[in-house]
């Protein structure tokens, strides 16, 4: 059933009331650092992740002016992110 899938996927779309509302929640919070997801899941909550995970809440709490990136990066390659860090975007000028 693809209604199904399109429902999902959108339920995470940055424009989406309850994804604005949890970057505004960061947003008002940030800068933080959360050294694994297991500590931002303890701070915002399973949806939250999966926000992030979905792409959505990272281009909501960018188009607010909040830049959302892993906290550090693991693995041989250094290629696993882990954790989130959220910081305000820089503007020149």
């Amino acid at each position: 059933m693809k209604g199904n899938h399109t429902v999902f996927e959108d339920r995470y779309h940055k424009e989406q009331p309850a994804v604005k509302s949890m970057a505004q929640r960061i947003a008002n919070n940030s800068p933080q650092v959360f050294a694994t997801t297991d500590d931002f899941v303890a701070a915002y909550g399973q949806e939250a992740a999966d926000m992030v995970a979905k792409g959505g809440l990272l281009a909501a709490l960018w188009d607010i002016g909040i830049d959302a990136v892993p906290a550090s990066f693991e693995g041989e390659g250094c290629d696993q992110p882990k954790g989130l860090k959220t910081s305000l975007v820089r503007k020149d000028g």
